[in-house]
């Protein structure tokens, strides 16, 4: 069973063209995805489920439609819990602020609306592939019971 008592703040710059996206293997209509943030010279893996996936796929494919020669990280604010089992530890996403551009905010949240309309979350979701979290047990429902951070923004 994960255990799951820690929290992560990470500040960076979430980098665009390393995220994967997909459908969680254990709960089929749960969006997924993995993402980095670069702070300072470290990178640091981070996950998202559900609506949060989503998000940070919207916010990622904005940004590449307004950098398309030169695609610069998005300045994030990332609170998340740290899962872990016997052999590894990661972050899962719960909250993200965003510090970027009018113009990316604005095109990020008319796709999330368009991905969100469906009947369940994966329903418009691009991406087919199934992808696990590298902790075993229920860590989607651990992650998902997981209270939120106050005034936290996605």
């Amino acid at each position: 069973m994960p255990i799951t008592y820690a929290t992560s703040h990470i500040d960076g710059g979430l980098d665009c063209s390393r995220l994967s996206i997909g459908i969680l293997k254990s709960t089929p209509d749960t969006p997924i995805a993995k993402a980095v943030v670069i702070a300072g010279l470290q990178a640091h893996t981070i996950w998202a489920l559900d609506r949060l996936a989503i998000v940070i796929y919207c916010y990622a494919q904005s940004a590449k439609k307004h950098y398309q020669y030169h695609l610069n990280p998005v300045q994030v604010n990332i609170s998340g819990a740290l899962v872990s089992d016997r052999d590894n530890c990661i972050v899962v996403a719960r909250s993200i602020t965003w510090h970027t551009s009018e113009a990316i905010r604005t095109d990020a949240e008319r796709l999330i609306a368009e991905l969100t309309a469906g009947a369940r979350l994966t329903t418009l979701w691009p991406a087919t592939n199934e992808m696990v979290l590298p902790v075993n047990g229920d860590t989607a429902d651990t992650v998902r019971s997981y209270p939120r951070s106050r005034g936290a923004e996605d």
